[in-house]
């Protein structure tokens, strides 16, 4: 179960993004670090859908490389 306290306003991190069709896009969705698994992918709680506005009430959960994710700069 996750914590209800964990919201987009309180995101003490970003997942790096990127959208590619005819160009390339590279934005970031605001999350929380759930976990750090053993094979170098973290899970996380992501708030957003892509880099849409008015969706940060949207959460999920994603598995993602390390990389990926930086601490956000409020």
């Amino acid at each position: 179960m996750i914590d209800p306290t964990l919201t987009a306003e309180n995101a003490t991190h970003e997942l790096i993004c990127q959208h590619v069709c005819r160009w390339r896009k590279t934005y970031a969705m605001r999350c929380h670090i759930i976990k750090e698994m053993g094979n170098g992918k973290i899970k996380v709680l992501v708030f957003g859908e892509r880099n849409w506005k008015n969706r940060d009430h949207i959460s999920r959960i994603r598995y993602v490389e390390a990389g990926r994710v930086r601490k956000r700069s409020c």
